[in-house]
């Protein structure tokens, strides 16, 4: 299901209608298309399109301070943090962000959660530790009692995350969460932990734009905003396939 996931967008991503169009203007030899496709290229390509696509993204879900959070029986902090790769027969660990991690930790030092639950994330066709094992051998290097940490079983997705925890929760006894993830995840996240049956209180961190202003530079087209509007516009497919899916 994840390869599935992961190639149906591209279908309807930006990259996949300019790519449609110039195919279209090629097969009939008309420059309208093509030209068509230059200008969703210039579109897709400007700051000012990937800010607004991202600001509407973790609009719902805006900075909240630790001390506003509501005491629960443990902080559950999703995957999709890590990177890393094979060297000399060991695994090394890469940072995509570390925001989500330290979140976890801060509910913990805050007193707001008595244990903390890492999701098992593990993508099939990358041979690295499950996410979670590692975040573990990481909190535990930072001081974290191992007690007080949690994995789930394996996962390759957001639903099949909502699914491992609430199994864990059961296990454990434990009646509600706070839910750790980027600002812009939270309202899918929430969605799929809510339909699962799991008592939750969102925590939103890993604000990509929703702070960031505008400025001259917004209105210079380049790679890097074409990158953030294809990566916006996937999270909103994936927000209306599981909304459908309801």
């Amino acid at each position: 299901m994840i390869y599935l996931h992961k190639f149906l967008p591209l279908i309807v991503s930006p990259l996949g209608l300019v790519c449609l169009l110039l195919l279209i203007g090629l097969w009939w030899r008309q420059i309208k298309w093509i030209a068509l496709a230059l200008v969703f290229l210039l579109i897709f390509s400007l700051p000012l399109t990937s800010f607004l696509i991202w600001k509407s993204l973790e609009a719902e879900h805006p900075y909240k301070p630790v001390e506003a959070l509501k005491k629960h029986q443990a902080v559950v902090v999703l995957s999709g943090m890590l990177d890393g790769f094979k060297a000399e027969e060991e695994w090394v660990t890469q940072w995509n962000d570390t925001d989500r991690f330290f979140a976890g930790l801060q509910v913990l030092e805050a007193g707001k959660a008595e244990s903390i639950i890492f999701t098992r994330g593990k993508i099939p066709w990358i041979e690295l530790p499950p996410e979670g094992e590692r975040l573990k051998t990481l909190a535990i290097q930072m001081g974290i009692d191992p007690n007080r940490i949690l994995l789930t079983e394996i996962v390759e997705n957001t639903a099949d995350e909502a699914q491992a925890v609430l199994e864990l929760t059961k296990t454990h006894g434990i009646s509600s969460v706070i839910l750790v993830t980027s600002s812009f995840h939270l309202p899918r996240a929430q969605l799929l932990f809510n339909q699962a049956g799991v008592v939750n209180e969102a925590y939103p961190t890993d604000f990509k734009f929703l702070y960031r202003p505008y400025d001259w530079l917004s209105f210079l087209p380049n790679a890097e905003a074409f990158f953030w509007t294809s990566s916006g516009i996937r999270e909103y497919i994936g927000r209306l396939y599981y909304w459908i899916r309801t």
